[in-house]
C-alpha cells in the first residue's frame, strides 16, 4: 500500500478518536437513590424493568459545564452494588467517605420475579477507594430489612433519622406494611423529610388512610426530641406522593413533581413552602419557561442554585388505573432556583448566581488542562504530518532501478 496513503487513513483514524467522544447513556429507572458527595452526584440501583432491579452505580460529575442534551454520565463498573437493590435509603458518613445504604428490596438472581429482603442489612460504599463493605450495626432495627421508600435527614452531629416507609408484600399470602415510624441511625408514609434548624419536617406523601393532606405540615425537633404540627396558609397545593424536596439557599422547601390519588399529575408542579414564618406559607412557582413532563420517583439534588432531576416515571394529566404503567423519563432537567428558569446548560463556573467565584480555580484548572491536552494533540498531529510529508517527498523523489528477469530483455 501507498505509504503516504497508509499515513494519511492512520492520521484520520487518530483526529476521529481523539475528537469523536462518546457519552455514556444509563439505562432509565425509577426508584434509584442519590447522594451528593463533594462535586459528584452519586445514585445507587433502581427499577430498570429490564431485568428489575439493577447493581449499578452511577454517578455525575459536577465540575465542569455540560448540556442536558449530553449529561457527563459515568458507571462505576467495577464496584457494584453486592446485590440489585430498589428504593434503599442512603446516609452519608460524616466526612463524606463512606455511603451507608439501608433497607431497600431485591430480587432473586436467577429470577427477577421473585422478590428478596436483601441480607446483610446495611452496605457500606467507600468513596474514596470505591468498595463496598458489609458493616456490623449495633441495636439495628430488623424491620428496616425490605423497607422500601424510607426517607431519611441527618443533623449536625451525624445522627440520621428515618422516618416512614412500608414493607411490600412479597408473596400473594402477605401483605404490605406502611410505618408511621422515627428511628435515629447514629453514623410508608412516603413523605419526603427536610432537616432545617434542627427541625425535620414531613411534607405530603401517604398513610394507610390515603394521600396526606399538604396543608399540615408535621414536624419534629431533634434537640427537644418532641413532635409539632402546623396549619399552612398561602397557595392551595395538591397532595401527593412521589415527589421531591430540596432545601434551598433562600431556606426555602422547594417541592417538585408527585402523584394524586387518581395516579395522575398534580399542580402546582414546583412550590416552596417558607418554614421561616408563622403560620408556613405555600407558594405556588410558575416558571420562567415551559416545564418538563412532570415526573414522580424520580431524584433531586440542589447543587448550589440548581436543583438536578434524573430518571423516575411521567405523569400524565389523565386520571390512569391502579395497574397502569408509567412511562419512563429518558431526560435530565434542571431547575435554577434563583429565577426559577428550567435551563439546557448546567453551569460550573455560576452555581451561586451571578457572582459565584467558589469553583473558578477548580473550572479553570480542568480549562487549563484541556487546553493543554489540545495543545499536545495540535503539536502531536503537526508532528505526524511533517514526518509524513517527508515520507511522501521521499517516496516521490526516488529513483526507479529495474529489475532484470532471466530470459527476458524486458524489466519488470
Amino acid at each position: 500500500m501507498n505509504p503516504f496513503r497508509l499515513l494519511l487513513s492512520s492520521l484520520i483514524v487518530i483526529g476521529l478518536s481523539l475528537t469523536n467522544v462518546t457519552c455514556f447513556s444509563p439505562a432509565t429507572r425509577f426508584g434509584q437513590k442519590s447522594v451528593l458527595v463533594g462535586s459528584n452526584l452519586y445514585f445507587f440501583g433502581g427499577n430498570t424493568k429490564n431485568p428489575r432491579f439493577t447493581d449499578e452505580v452511577l454517578y455525575l460529575n459536577l465540575l465542569n459545564s455540560f448540556n442536558i442534551i449530553s449529561p457527563p454520565w459515568s458507571q462505576i463498573t467495577a464496584s457494584p452494588i453486592p446485590t440489585p437493590l430498589f428504593d434503599a435509603m442512603p446516609c452519608l458518613s460524616t466526612d463524606g467517605s463512606t455511603v451507608y445504604l439501608v433497607g431497600g428490596m431485591t430480587q432473586d438472581k436467577q429470577n427477577s420475579s421473585i422478590l428478596m429482603i436483601p441480607q446483610p442489612s446495611v452496605y457500606a460504599f467507600n468513596t474514596n477507594n470505591l468498595q463496598w463493605t458489609t458493616p456490623n450495626i449495633d441495636n439495628f432495627n430488623n424491620t428496616f430489612l425490605g423497607r422500601v421508600d424510607m426517607n431519611g435527614v441527618a443533623d449536625s452531629n451525624g445522627k440520621y433519622y428515618f422516618f416512614g416507609g412500608y414493607l411490600t408484600n412479597l408473596t400473594a399470602e402477605t401483605t404490605s406494611i406502611v410505618y408511621n415510624d422515627t428511628n435515629i441511625f447514629d453514623t410508608k408514609a412516603m413523605r419526603c423529610v427536610v432537616l432545617k434548624d434542627n427541625l425535620i419536617f414531613y411534607i405530603g406523601g401517604i398513610s394507610n388512610d390515603g394521600i396526606i393532606d399538604m396543608n399540615e405540615i408535621p414536624s419534629f425537633d431533634t434537640v427537644n426530641l418532641k413532635w409539632l404540627s402546623m396549619t399552612t396558609r398561602g397557595d392551595s397545593i395538591g397532595s401527593r406522593s412521589g415527589h421531591s424536596t430540596v432545601l434551598t439557599q433562600d431556606g426555602l422547601i422547594l417541592i417538585y413533581g408527585g402523584i394524586g390519588s387518581a395516579k395522575s399529575q398534580v399542580q402546582p408542579e414546583v412550590a416552596t413552602l417558607d418554614v421561616g414564618v408563622t403560620p408556613y406559607a405555600w407558594k405556588a412557582i410558575t416558571t420562567n419557561n415551559a416545564p418538563p413532563q412532570s415526573l414522580v420517583y424520580h431524584s433531586a439534588a440542589l447543587y448550589g442554585i440548581y436543583m438536578i432531576v434524573a430518571f423516575g416515571q411521567i405523569v400524565t394529566s389523565q386520571p390512569l388505573p391502579s395497574s397502569a404503567q408509567l412511562a419512563f423519563n429518558t431526560n435530565l432537567y434542571i431547575l435554577n432556583t434563583k429565577n426559577y428558569t428550567w435551563v439546557n446548560t448546567f453551569d460550573a463556573s455560576n452555581i451561586y448566581g451571578s457572582n459565584s467565584t467558589s469553583l473558578k480555580n477548580s473550572n479553570s484548572f480542568s480549562l487549563g488542562a484541556k487546553i493543554g491536552i489540545g495543545i499536545g494533540v495540535v503539536a502531536a498531529i503537526g508532528i505526524i504530518a511533517v514526518v509524513g510529508f517527508f515520507l511522501y517527498k521521499k517516496y516521490n523523489n526516488r529513483e526507479d532501478y529495474p529489475i532484470p528477469t532471466p530470459g527476458s530483455n524486458q524489466y519488470i
